[in-house]
């Protein structure tokens, strides 16, 4: 296999290395409209089923790699109500980063859900920028001519967000480029109610037992014939799992 590139964590960011330079893909380029299904995965499953898309599908060059979000919600939980309620529209606001370290780029992000759908908004920001978010320090986000910078500062102030939950775990992900499908498996999935961003030593609750894995397949227009026959043979059932919904019930 060929070696991880140690610029990685950048990379997940949409921060691309070349020549020793840095460059920043334009806001437009995170965002995106697709399809997602998810279900639930036995250990075995799991293994079960990594397998067959091993066969078929592009493991993505980042290997596996660790995900921590600090999301933000209202003094009473709207976006956690608003999930167990049904609503057909919702949105999370959260921050991301794939390395932990106060020295690399961070993710903002705005989630938006329709039914089965998704758009994500995303915009890099530094790690001390991110700080000064979980202080509630809105302005420091007047420095970007963005639109999700404007939606998140206005949802923030106008819905007295606050830092709600924190959730960490591992990603292994397969690609089909041609045709614009991702499948994860997103395992080890903990919480804490915390907005210790930057600690490696929070300490957090693991989820499901820590025995479940989250699966999660996002396309465009529809899923190809020969993917939706493998899933099929694996007689999943789709769920709508929601990783901080459950955290929030775990640790609130």
């Amino acid at each position: 296999a060929a070696p991880r590139s140690p610029y990685r964590h950048l990379e997940l960011c949409g921060i691309a290395i070349e020549n020793g330079w840095c460059y920043i893909l334009p806001e437009q380029s995170f965002a995106v409209y697709r399809h997602e299904d998810k279900y639930l995965l036995s250990p075995a499953e799991a293994v079960y089923l990594r397998g067959l898309l091993r066969g078929v599908l592009t493991p993505d060059a980042h290997g596996d790699y660790a995900i921590r979000s600090l999301y933000f919600d209202t003094p009473d939980l709207r976006d956690y109500n608003e999930k167990l309620l049904g609503l057909r529209d919702r949105k999370k606001l959260r921050l991301r980063t794939y390395s932990g370290r106060r020295e690399d780029p961070v993710k903002l992000e705005i989630k938006n859900k329709s039914e089965n759908f998704s758009h994500k908004e995303t915009l890099v920001i530094t790690s001390q920028e991110a700080e000064s978010l979980i202080r509630g320090e809105w302005g420091v986000l007047d420095a970007y001519q963005s639109t999700t910078a404007r939606r998140f500062q206005n949802f923030v102030k106008n819905e007295g967000r606050r830092p709600a939950m924190l959730i960490d775990y591992e990603r292994e992900a397969f690609l089909c480029p041609a045709q614009r499908v991702r499948i994860t498996f997103d395992k080890h999935i903990r919480a804490a109610h915390s907005d210790a961003f930057f600690d490696p030593h929070v300490p957090m609750v693991g989820l499901h037992s820590g025995q479940i894995t989250v699966l999660e397949v996002k396309y465009d227009s529809f899923l190809p014939a020969y993917l939706s026959r493998l899933l099929s043979s694996c007689c999943l059932q789709q769920t709508s799992v929601s990783k901080y919904s459950t955290a929030c019930e775990f640790c609130v």
